[in-house]
């Protein structure tokens, strides 16, 4: 597969060894989709979902989002992602849930739509590239039609910090790997799965590249490329009065990792922003 100057090589090497949220099986893969709530699925996004509704996930890795909306909104959902490995088990679990959601292991800086969507989501994803900016601009420009919505996460400037700087710490330390991952489980112990867990732990904390991002920073982008911002995860996804109000809420956000970290509670510094594709 050809790979573009914009994805990352070497994080395409790290996810092929274990993909982010990879389960010990299939089936429990499956189990967990069926179980879900699709109130819970994400907050901010089950409104624009539903039936004859077309959605593209950009980055859908071993495709829990993409099969969850595949099968509880019962949505019309393409996912794309470079590592051949993720969207193998991808679409191992559309099979057994007996779904049509359609993979493709494609490079997301690459891609050629056939077709522009209502809705396009990528969680977790531009911050791994060599291009954060422009991989937003695609989703805003290239990938969703006039009147559609983008929904995007991406790690935050304050609220990731106290995180890293966490396990930075542990390992100027000569902290082995294996005690890290025995933090890290501290942190996270909502997730029982082994497997996903310690997959969780090298996205999180040993991932060769990454960067942290702003509402601030990306206001502009959106606006540049036709964009309106209706939500975010800033403000709970409430109505938004002010975009300067915002831009001083997410400044508190290291206080939140802080006090989260101090209280061995699993804070990703992780923030959504949602945005309209103007007529």
């Amino acid at each position: 597969m050809e790979i573009s100057e914009f994805a990352n090589s070497e994080v395409l090497e790290f996810y092929k060894i274990l993909p982010f949220n990879f389960k010990g099986s299939v089936e429990d893969s499956v189990k967990s989709i069926r179980e879900s709530n699709p109130d819970r699925l994400y907050p901010g996004i089950a409104k624009f979902l539903g039936s004859g509704i077309s959605v593209l996930e950009v980055g859908c890795g071993v495709g829990w989002l993409s099969n969850s909306i595949s099968y509880l909104y019962n949505s019309s959902v393409v996912g794309i992602d470079f590592n051949p490995i993720a969207i193998e088990r991808a679409q191992n679990v559309a099979r057994a849930l007996n779904i049509n959601t359609e993979f493709i292991a494609q490079d997301l800086f690459l891609y050629e739509p056939k077709h522009l969507f209502d809705v396009v989501i990528s969680f977790g994803v531009f911050h791994h590239t060599n291009n954060c900016e422009y991989g937003v601009r695609l989703c805003c420009e290239k990938f969703v039609r006039p009147g559609g919505h983008v929904i995007i996460g991406l790690y935050h400037k304050y609220g990731r910090q106290p995180f890293l700087d966490h396990f930075n710490e542990m390992r100027k330390r000569g902290v082995t790997e294996k005690e890290m991952f025995q933090k890290y489980r501290l942190l996270h112990s909502s997730i029982q799965d082994e497997t996903q867990l310690y997959s969780w732990f090298r996205d999180q904390v040993i991932n060769p590249h990454e960067t942290q991002h702003t509402l601030k920073e990306m206001f502009p982008i959106l606006k540049s490329s036709g964009m309106e911002l209706v939500g975010t995860s800033i403000n709970h996804f409430q109505r938004i009065d002010s975009v300067d109000y915002l831009f001083e809420e997410e400044e508190k956000y290291r206080d939140i990792a802080l006090q989260k970290l101090n209280e061995n509670r699993y804070f990703p510094g992780f923030f959504i922003f949602i945005a309209r594709k103007k007529n």
